[in-house]
């Protein structure tokens, strides 16, 4: 469920020079070839990456001229309990092993003097959730998903246009969070051809379309944030809003569905008009900016997402499949994703 934490402590002035000569001092005789260095992007930090196949990918050092001092460390937790777990997301009920190895490497290899790892702040963490389904339908799946109701402050942001062509993922950025959904396999192939390097076999990840949250800028201890029901909430919450519930259809087959299930022939007409005009358009964004046109613009807004809503509670999800797909139905994932957040549930461990 944690794929990567940033995770920080504040220090005085002591503790920072401490910490900096007993670090220093460590990596000296230990690892020549991984000192402490400045990091030619953020003034008055030194980091090093070490310990990365350990899990701590970077440790850095930070002081500014105001008096601010703390270590701070990007953190793969899988890798503080098994060292080919690189690929896969650490489980609630593992953070206990976490918790004992960060303190061990910390306190007893590098003798800082630093606080358990619970106490820590998580400046940053990735709730994460793998399913493993057909490998074909992976970039189907991405299609539709930008298809979906998703957020302008996601639309507008830099980050989000520079990687909206991507068919390997749907990476939507706004200021505090950041949605990924993305096939594994593809997207680390991808990053392997463009670094020219071999990375370590991920060949367990293909089948596998990780869907992702990122939290940024929290200021909250480690313990907090490690809560089985707000993690499930930061990976469904994007999912309802963007994609929700109900199965993909056909345009021909969604219009039919609504004619079977709706009796109100003025509610069944206004949902088919709904349809058509997100097929028209290409996406449940663009049909809405084409609806609240020389409207009343909060009450139009407001009747498209109730319609949204209607067509998705039932069953029918409103973007439809591409014709030359050849496709009649596509599953919607939102059972699954849930499904397999609540059989963590089961069996999570309290903190």
């Amino acid at each position: 469920m944690i794929d990567m934490m940033y995770v920080s402590y504040k220090l005085t002035k002591s503790e920072y020079n401490n910490i900096f000569k007993q670090l220093q001092a460590y990596l000296k005789k230990y690892k020549t070839s991984h000192q402490l260095r400045k990091d030619s992007w953020d003034k008055g930090a030194y980091i090093s990456n070490a310990l990365s196949r350990y899990g701590f990918q970077e440790i850095r050092l930070r002081s500014n001229k105001w008096g601010y001092r703390s270590i701070e460390i990007r953190l793969r937790p899988q890798l503080l309990i098994d060292s080919n777990g690189y690929y896969r997301v650490t489980k609630l009920s593992e953070f206990k092993t976490v918790q004992t190895n960060f303190n061990y490497v910390l306190k007893d290899i590098l003798s800082l003097n630093v606080p358990d790892f619970f106490e820590w702040k998580a400046k940053r963490i990735e709730a994460a959730i793998d399913l493993t389904i057909d490998e074909s339908l992976i970039p189907k799946y991405l299609f539709l998903f930008k298809k979906g109701n998703i957020p302008d402050y996601f639309l507008d942001n830099r980050q989000t246009q520079k990687y909206w062509n991507s068919k390997t993922n749907v990476y939507l950025m706004s200021a505090y969070k950041a949605v990924n959904w993305y096939n594994r396999y593809e997207t680390l192939l991808l990053k392997e051809q463009q670094k020219n390097k071999s990375f370590l076999d991920f060949s367990e990840t293909r089948g596998i379309l990780r869907f992702e949250t990122q939290v940024r800028d929290s200021d909250e201890f480690v313990i907090d944030v490690l809560n089985q029901q707000r993690c499930k909430k930061e990976i469904m919450k994007f999912y309802k809003l963007i994609v929700g519930k109900g199965g993909y259809y056909t345009l021909e087959n969604a219009i039919e569905l609504v004619n079977q299930k709706v009796d109100d022939g003025q509610i069944q007409m206004s949902l088919k008009m709904l349809l058509r005009l997100i097929n028209k358009c290409g996406s449940v964004v663009k049909a809405k900016h084409s609806y609240i046109q020389r409207k009343d613009v909060h009450k139009a807004a407001d009747t498209f997402s109730k319609r949204i809503n209607l067509l998705r509670e039932l069953g029918i999800n409103p973007v439809t499949l591409p014709s030359d797909w050849e496709i009649s139905y596509l599953e919607n994932l939102y059972d699954k994703i849930e499904g397999s957040l609540d059989e963590e549930e089961e069996s999570y461990i309290s903190i």
